[in-house]
This record gives C-alpha cells, structure tokens and sequence, in this order.
C-alpha cells in the first residue's frame, strides 16, 4: 500500500526544496514519494532513485522527469551509484527502506552508507513503523528528532537526523 498524503508531506517537511541540489530516494516503491519529491523541486534540482525491486525500479523509470535518475539496486550501493552519477554529496536522503524486516548486517550497512553520503548538514528521512532505530540513528547522527503520524495506515514513525 503507498503511503498516504499525510505521512508523504510529514516526511518531506524538513527539505527546503530551494536551497536542495541533490535529494536521493533510497526505495522508491511505487513512486508516491518520489512523484511528490519532484513536484516540489527546483529545476536545479536532481533526485537519485534507489530501488532494489525490479518491476518498482522500472515503473519509476517511467517517469518522465530529466532530473530524475533512477538505478536498479540495493540502498548498500548508494555509494557505487553516487560515484558513478559523480555525485560527491548529498543535501537530503529519504527513505522509505523497510529496515525492521531486513538482516541487521544489511540495515546497518545501509544506514552507514547514507550516513556518509551526506553533506555537512545534510538531512536523512526515514519512516519505520516502530522506533526500533533510534538508538541506531542516535548513535550515527549528531541530531535525531522523531514523530508519529496517525494519519496513515498503519500510524508511522518519521525520523529526522542531521548529519
């Protein structure tokens, strides 16, 4: 199920969208996210999609935007792909990686990828179900502010951390 408007507009508040350069989208899903992310953009603006499903990877492909580029791969290969885009940092990573379901090798790699792809400053945004992170995110970020919003099904947990 995507997620609704109201989580959708929770997750993306902490961006200012005039000052971004570079916003990359670690499980783009179905493009909810990721449709939104590019309607709020500048036209400098560039978005990197990172989704590790197939048939997801590809319907965001369709998407008909020339900032958008969007990789088939794992949210670990952030770094890979950041080289190979010659993107050396990123103002915000969002995230919508389902991290409780994964083996914790894999979610810890995956947080420390992004966490070193950030510029100083820079803002990672992630939504879980639970806060089962946020001991894992306190200790990578020097700031981590939290939320619920009840307004999606199921109610989620918003994490903001600044690098």
């Amino acid at each position: 199920m995507p997620s609704s408007r109201f989580l959708i507009d929770r997750l993306l508040r902490p961006i200012d969208f005039a000052a971004a350069t570079s916003i990359v989208e670690l499980g783009a899903g179905t493009g909810c996210i990721t449709r939104t992310l590019l309607e709020r953009m500048s036209p400098e603006c560039r978005l990197t999609c990172i989704e590790v499903e197939e048939e997801f990877a590809a319907a965001c492909s369709m998407i008909d935007d020339a900032r958008l580029t969007v990789h088939h791969a794992c949210a670990a290969d952030l770094e890979r792909v950041l080289r190979g885009g010659d993107i050396s940092g990123v103002d915000y990573i969002v995230s919508s990686v389902p991290l409780s379901i994964l083996d914790d090798r894999l979610a810890d790699d995956i947080l420390a990828v992004a966490q070193a792809s950030l510029r100083p400053g820079g803002k990672f945004l992630q939504y879980q179900y639970s806060l089962t992170y946020l001991g894992k995110l306190t200790a990578l970020y020097r700031d981590v502010r939290w939320g619920l919003t009840f307004r999606n099904v199921p109610p989620a947990v918003v994490y903001e951390c600044r690098a």
